[in-house]
């Protein structure tokens, strides 16, 4: 029973840093990337477009999964925590498919847009944003989520 508190410790610890880790970046691409927050130029409402409040909300999940984990950090939690970075990654991923709703258009659309997101350098044209991030905030996810997958069968096959 001590070894199974442990390893919940453990575990949490990783999942919950990492899913902290996830915030801070999700809000370092909310606060700098102009892009977003104005879809390329086209929006000029409230200077926020919809793209930018789904991170936010993502973010918002991130930080408080974490605080649920660092407080209770049961397996239900960690499971939760494993099931929703495995549903980020392939979200994050699959976010350039959205190309035609942030104004890349044409048969290079799609191709353009993965480069704005998984770029290392400026997307021409855009406006200010820090390239980089978003690879960043994906590389968190799917870490966390492999690791998590990779102690829970450890841990698995121990008992």
């Amino acid at each position: 029973m001590a070894e199974e508190g442990k390893r919940l410790g453990t575990g949490a610890i990783v999942m919950a840093s990492m899913l902290t880790l996830s915030f801070l970046v999700t809000l370092a691409i909310l606060f700098t990337d102009k892009n977003l927050q104005n879809d390329f130029g086209i929006y000029t409402g409230s200077g926020y477009f919809i793209h930018w409040y789904g991170l936010l909300i993502t973010g918002i999940v991130d930080v408080i999964g974490a605080g649920l984990i660092f407080v209770k950090p049961s397996r239900l939690f960690l499971r939760l925590g494993t099931v929703w970075t495995g549903f980020m990654t392939a979200f994050t991923i699959g976010d350039v498919f959205l190309y035609s709703e942030v104004g890349f258009t044409g048969s290079n659309g799609l191709s353009q847009f993965a480069s704005y997101l998984f770029g290392l350098s400026k997307f021409p044209g855009s406006e200010s944003y820090i390239p980089g991030l978003y690879d960043v905030l994906v590389a968190i996810y799917a870490l966390t989520f492999v690791l998590s997958i990779v102690s829970m069968a450890v841990h698995r096959n121990k008992s």
